[in-house]
């Protein structure tokens, strides 16, 4: 009777520990980002004004050197990075006001959904923003494709 009870515990407490590691599961990852069908649909909206921009953002966060670059910088072309005050190493993604006439206002427009994020003061020469994981997820499941 002495192992009978023993078996019979071992198997009740192995139960109880597969059920409550079954319902006590943690929720999703709070760092993974989930995107809904409104974001969706929004983006597409997007993608159809501003394709220029974001296909050249999805090649940017695409290329193995900026994987994990969520900053990027607003500059004009005509001026020397050193004199716009902008010193920095390495490298980096940067977008250019005469390479996208409607610059400003798309990222506006990006900034009130929250995709971007504008890092930089205002003011300053350089503008400094921010993709959020969200934008970046989005812009790496876009189908360029053209069928």
């Amino acid at each position: 009777m002495d192992i009978l009870s023993l078996v019979a515990g071992f198997l009740a407490g192995a139960l109880t520990i597969y059920l409550v590691s079954y319902f006590m599961k943690p929720g999703e990852n709070k760092t993974q980002k989930t995107v809904d069908a409104g974001t969706i649909n929004l983006f597409d909206q997007l993608w159809q004004t501003h394709e220029r921009l974001l296909n050249e953002m999805k090649q940017d966060v695409e290329n193995p050197d900026f994987k994990f670059h969520r900053e990027f910088y607003v500059l004009k072309k005509g001026w020397g990075w050193e004199r716009w005050g902008f010193h920095r190493r390495g490298p980096c993604i940067a977008y250019f006001l005469e390479d996208h006439g409607d610059l400003l206002p798309l990222l506006d427009s990006l900034t009130s959904y929250g995709l971007i994020s504008q890092t930089g003061e205002t003011g300053k020469n350089t503008a400094r923003f921010q993709l959020s994981e969200k934008l970046v997820e989005l812009l790496r499941g876009k189908n360029t494709n053209k069928s």
